[in-house]
């Protein structure tokens, strides 16, 4: 499947789950909610100091998984790019 057709897909998902890593190589998954789409990119929030936003900078990998209600699992691996203080 596309990025296109992915990202189309995961905005029928309220909530997504984001995989990273922790310092010690053990797998983290965290539910997100607050989720803006663009054409080639998901937006969402983080705070700075919290352990997901640590792993995301440090691994700069993430792996975000969706159940559509059309009982399709939709799973994207990305990296991790923050957005300009501009955009916030």
């Amino acid at each position: 499947m596309d990025l296109t057709t992915c990202l189309k897909k995961l905005q029928y998902v309220g909530v997504l789950a984001f995989a990273t890593v922790d310092e010690y190589g053990n797998p983290q998954v965290r539910n997100i909610s607050a989720i803006h789409y663009e054409e080639d990119a998901i937006y969402f929030f983080t705070a700075r100091g919290k352990n997901f936003c640590k792993e995301l900078f440090a691994s700069k990998k993430v792996q975000i998984l969706g159940y559509i209600k059309f009982k399709e699992m939709i799973r994207l691996s990305a990296s991790v790019t923050p957005a300009s203080d501009s955009v916030i």
